[in-house]
């Protein structure tokens, strides 16, 4: 019988999933290892197997975003070891045989025991954010304290396999640059032959390392270790009775700001896996939902033995590409890494110095953020240590959290960069950001309105949102950006972004903003952008990231925009009236002799769609008494010129080179087919000389204009 759509795409995700992430599978035993030395190799083991085959499994039923999928994080693998570590030295065990982190194996016994309770306290700390809804407090942690924690756990990493190579020698060094080399080539590869995307570059580099080892005979095994083996021994609710022996609460006090801290990292990797996958597929998961069903499991992880386990992107994102969406993706990926690991226990006794060396620095490739490696690579090539804005701000406080991370101790570093950033926040945010939406009653485009439009927009005012963004985005407020979707009246149907004023933006805020232009889209509401011209570069740059989108060179032209697509929907028509021309406003008061006479002085004009009545700069040749149509002046030229006001039937432009006599002042361009009386210089001098009576009533009229449009633009 031939499976169902979805359950072969998740079949085919989670299969994908399992293969992109290997290496992550055993990262509790290279850890372990590389940490605690041979004496943690069968604890690590049997944390991984609790960690791949049960602790997934307990989250999906706790309702956990299937599409997300579990995995243990280095970052809060890192944690927790330095926790055991921290706790195991605060022990006051016997000498025994000695481990090679210079731990006795009691010491280390007592450490993984009472880290486990700590584990256990950390997850249920988890569970309580979530059951008091604190989710979307924890989501505005910045950025730069998880790619921090996430640098400096790589740096640790990359340590560790030197620490290896030294032990193993040239033979491991050379199994380990191998490795490297075999994934960065496949890497580069991959970009150039299709087929090679179908193999995953972790194992082929592993492969090539397990080939060297084998044929160049350069294998340094772990020596004597407990037997490698599903063994019980290792749950820690049977362990926990032999800490009856020790004072418990030295132990715990020790132990109690490592896991607050293992609490906020593991926060931190679930909601950065939850924040990849809804800005690349607008997956939106529950903040809350999602701390119970994680932390959930993970008590149970900690009374089993295992270790740390929180959304993994390398998974999810893998999975997802593949088509995986449900839990059987979760399941089959579950399976495969279970099988992995029962088939590779009898080898883990001879693993090779150099093999895990290469491990752990394929397991530091990905920790390790590209743009702060970028960054830092321009930097060192420029010898430019400073830059400008929000987006230095960011490196230097990722910079400072990665060294403390290596140098110090994640604990530190954690609430280092959470200190950090939030004084960041408070001097930036203070005064940027102040975006509120607000509606066509208060703010309206500078285009002539007839009776009836003008009544159907203010009817229908909650339809167009208005958003205007000022100063900078970034990663201070990036989530205050995105929630901004979350505020918009339910009535609204189409949306205006002005960014004109965004002068400043690093890559968190240019996420943002693409994530809130997604969020209303996919809520079926039409989204116009203006101002891009005016703003930021890098957001000029990122253009191409919004779909269907409407740009426009400045907010009233962006209003209007708006406003036709309300008057488009209420079926009002915005075709212009017609005003005779001997009831324009500039012959008000005149004698109707007088009227005639200045009607027979004139020349009727027909002006296209789009042309130029006159240009800003040019002599001032006449004025243009407007019959039907609509006009716009502009300041400026080009695209970046802005719209100053529009008139239409009855009104007047060009009067100022009747009063002034200098160049002109403005653009007038017709927003419509525009029928009009043009009145030249030499109709003007004709008044002026012979009908002197008119020329001044005209004269009243234009200062009353001017007037009522000082009266209309004052606050």
């Amino acid at each position: 019988m031939r499976l169902a759509q979805p359950w072969r795409n998740d079949l085919r995700g989670g299969t994908e999933a399992a293969l992109q992430g290997m290496s992550t599978a055993v990262a509790p035993i290279l850890l372990f290892v590389g940490l605690f030395g041979s004496a943690g190799l069968s604890a690590g083991y049997w944390a991984a197997l609790v960690v791949v085959a049960l602790v997934p499994c307990a989250r999906l039923l706790m309702g956990g975003q299937p599409a997300i999928l579990s995995a243990p994080r280095t970052a809060s693998l890192a944690t927790y070891a330095g926790l055991v570590l921290h706790i195991s030295l605060a022990s006051a065990g016997p000498t025994a045989q000695q481990a090679a982190s210079g731990l006795t194996t009691t010491q280390l016994l007592v450490g993984l025991t009472a880290g486990s309770l700590m584990f256990l306290a950390a997850s249920a700390l988890v569970v309580l954010a979530g059951a008091l809804r604190w989710g979307h407090i924890f989501k505005m942690i910045p950025i730069p304290v998880s790619v921090g924690i996430s640098n400096g756990t790589a740096l640790l990493l990359v340590w560790l396999a030197l620490v290896q190579m030294n032990r193993g020698g040239a033979p491991a060094v050379l199994s380990a640059v191998s490795m490297l080399l075999a994934y960065a080539l496949w890497r580069w590869s991959q970009k150039r032959v299709a087929w090679f995307a179908n193999m995953p570059a972790v194992l082929i580099a592993v492969a090539c390392g397990v080939l060297l080892t084998s044929v160049g005979n350069t294998a340094a095994p772990l020596g004597t270790a407990p037997q490698v083996m599903a063994d019980t021994q290792w749950i820690s609710a049977r362990m926990w009775a032999t800490l009856q022996a020790h004072d418990l609460l030295p132990l715990l006090m020790a132990g109690l700001p490592g896991t607050m801290t293992l609490a906020l990292v593991m926060i931190l990797e679930t909601f950065t896996t939850a924040a990849t996958m809804e800005s690349r597929f607008n997956l939106r998961s529950d903040a809350n939902r999602e701390l119970i069903a994680m932390g959930t499991a993970n008590m149970l992880g900690a009374v089993l033995g295992g270790v740390p386990c929180t959304g993994g992107p390398l998974y999810s994102l893998a999975s997802w590409n593949a088509g995986g969406r449900g839990w059987l993706a979760a399941l089959v990926c579950m399976l495969f890494l279970t099988g992995l690991l029962l088939g590779i226990a009898p080898w883990l006794l001879a693993l090779p110095a150099g093999l895990i060396a290469g491990l752990l620095l394929l397991q530091a490739i990905p920790m390790a953020d590209p743009a702060f490696m970028e960054r830092l690579g321009r930097m060192l090539r420029t010898r430019q240590w400073r830059g400008e804005g929000t987006a230095d701000l960011g490196f230097w406080i990722t910079a400072a959290i990665s060294l403390v991370g290596v140098f110090g101790n994640l604990i530190w570093a954690t609430f280092l960069g959470i200190g950090l950033s939030s004084l960041a926040v408070l001097k930036r945010v203070s005064g940027n950001l102040t975006a509120q939406w607000t509606y066509l009653d208060t703010q309206r485009s500078r285009r002539v309105r007839g009776l009836a439009e003008t009544t159907e927009l203010a009817r229908a005012a909650q339809s167009v949102g208005v958003l205007r963004l000022t100063g900078h985005l970034f990663f201070g407020n990036s989530l205050r950006l995105r929630q901004q979707a979350d505020e918009l009246d339910d009535r609204a149907r189409t949306v205006v972004i002005d960014i004109a004023q965004v002068h400043e933006v690093d890559p968190s805020g240019i996420e943002a903003l693409g994530g809130l232009i997604r969020s209303l889209q996919d809520s079926g509401r039409a989204v116009v952008i203006s101002g891009l011209q005016a703003s930021a570069p890098a957001l000029q740059r990122a253009r191409n990231n919004w779909a269907a989108v409407d740009l426009q060179v400045d907010l009233d032209r962006g209003l209007e925009a708006c406003e036709e697509r309300v008057l488009a929907h209420g079926a009002i028509s915005t075709g212009t009236s017609t005003v005779a021309t001997h009831h324009n406003s500039l012959l008000q008061d005149l004698h109707p002799d007088d009227v005639d006479m200045v009607l027979g002085l004139g020349q009727r004009r027909d002006v296209a769609q789009g042309a130029v009545l006159f240009q800003q700069g040019a002599p001032a040749d006449g004025v243009w008494l407007l019959e039907s149509g609509k006009v716009s002046i502009l300041s400026g030229s080009g695209p970046l010129c802005s719209r100053l006001a529009t008139f239409g039937p009855g009104q007047f432009v060009g009067e100022m080179g009747l009063i002034d006599g200098k160049l002109r002042s403005a653009t007038v361009t017709a927003d419509t087919v525009v029928t009009a009386l043009f009145l030249d210089s030499q109709a003007i001098a004709t008044l002026v000389d012979q009908y002197p009576a008119a020329a001044l009533a005209i004269t009243r009229n234009i200062a009353r204009e001017l007037s009522s449009r000082l009266r209309g633009t004052a606050p």
